[in-house]
């Protein structure tokens, strides 16, 4: 099948997904990945020769939206808060997670930190857009639900670069990369900065180019020493949203959601061997339910702690979705050689389940069936919403304090 037909079948295949996703309010990342499944289980469709450099990139475009659209203010104002509750909803599941690869099931020490880190993720799309989809993301817990959400990823993001850094041959040669991606990642964003400061407005869009040559060196960088340069692409996000306007951060996102995006996630799930899914269905349910407890023993208490019995739940839900960093992670080390196409596979398929259950059991909460009820629940006081005084409770508004911020 020629390049055309191949451009032809994907493009109809991400098109209809966005119908679906519309029309069942699923995830549209995760069943993107459902459709790479199915075309390579069922008409063994494979990638194009030559796009993993691409799919890298677009890999990378994700993690730089992330830290562009972090409001950063609002992070240092809850950054204790979002720690104390994001912290031990990390941990728990990579500690847990590695304990069950590498004593359990014997995997490569390497491939058990690297599958660990990136099932203990939190999704950071599927919350922003659940945020959205419910009007949540501009009230204070909804603020405050973003911001832990952004410190599990941090976390994250530090945890695989420590580990595949502190693995990797020639530990100098290594360290000195490593220093040039954090110089890279702080200076490109002010020489974007002073590009377009002295050009004139024109066709040539010169600040998305100069994005995306950032993006390639970062990507040239990791490459040489066989590291994820995650933490310093969202570092050069923050960098660059601290100059960026409205206008260039609205821009950047119907490039990427309307080709990189769509496109990457279904390259994720063309890459699944699904035959060794299928025969290890068990090790892969074992993953899952695993996972879940330790993402509930984790976040479930803090939680409770700081927003209140009766919100604990639903948001514990929440924050058991993996999906966008997981899957960034999982494919630029299988790029990089350093996990499996087997492991990769039963690493994906758990992502997806998560994603997509996770936000199916979010659903079966009552407060959760309408976008005001969601609203009188999260802006009531924790002992109102705990006795479920919130219901019929009276739209929010955006400017109404936290009622946990005078603990």
């Amino acid at each position: 099948m020629s390049l055309e037909f191949d451009l032809v079948l994907v493009l109809g295949a991400v098109v209809g997904t966005a119908l679906v996703a519309r029309w069942t309010r699923l995830p549209i990342t995760a069943l993107e990945i459902v459709v790479g499944i199915f075309l390579v289980a069922v008409t063994g469709f494979t990638l194009p020769g030559g796009t993993s450099s691409l799919l890298v990139l677009g890999s990378l475009l994700i993690v730089f939206l992330a830290g562009l659209e972090t409001n950063l203010a609002f992070l240092r104002t809850h950054l204790r808060t979002a720690f104390a509750i994001g912290l031990p909803g990390f941990l728990v599941p990579l500690v847990g997670l590695f304990a069950l690869l590498y004593f359990g099931f014997h995997a490569p020490l390497l491939i058990s930190l690297i599958v660990a880190t990136a099932l203990a993720d939190t999704s950071i799309s599927i919350v922003y857009t659940t945020l959205h989809q419910y009007k949540l993301a501009d009230l204070p817990f909804g603020r405050l639900i973003l911001a832990t959400t952004l410190s599990v990823n941090l976390f994250e993001d530090f945890t695989v670069t420590t580990t595949t850094f502190l693995t990797a041959p020639g530990f100098l040669f290594t360290l000195g990369v490593l220093g040039a991606l954090a110089v890279a990642a702080l200076m490109l964003p002010r020489l974007s900065r002073l590009v377009l400061s002295r050009s004139q407005p024109s066709f040539s869009n010169i600040n998305t180019r100069s994005l995306l040559f950032s993006l390639a060196v970062l990507a040239a960088l990791s490459s040489l020493v066989g590291v994820p340069g995650i933490l310093f692409v969202f570092l050069m996000g923050l960098m660059f949203s601290q100059f960026t306007s409205p206008e260039f951060i609205t821009d950047v996102r119907k490039f990427a959601f309307a080709l990189f995006v769509p496109l990457y996630f279904v390259a994720v799930g063309l890459k699944v061997n699904v035959n060794f899914v299928l025969v290890h269905w068990p090790i892969l349910l074992l993953i899952v339910g695993v996972a879940t407890a330790l993402r509930i023993a984790g976040i479930y208490s803090p939680t409770r702690f700081y927003m209140g019995a009766a919100r604990a739940g639903p948001v514990t839900a929440l924050m058991n979705t993996r999906l966008t960093s997981a899957t960034v992670i999982l494919l630029l080390t299988l790029t990089l050689g350093l996990i499996t196409p087997e492991w990769y596979s039963i690493a994906i398929s758990s992502v997806v389940i998560l994603a997509l259950g996770s936000v199916l059991v979010l659903r079966s909460f009552p407060a959760f069936r309408t976008a005001v009820r969601v609203q009188a629940l999260l802006t009531a006081s924790p002992e109102a919403a705990d006795q479920g005084r919130w219901r019929g409770a009276a739209p929010p508004s955006p400017s109404r304090p936290l009622p946990t911020e005078s603990r």
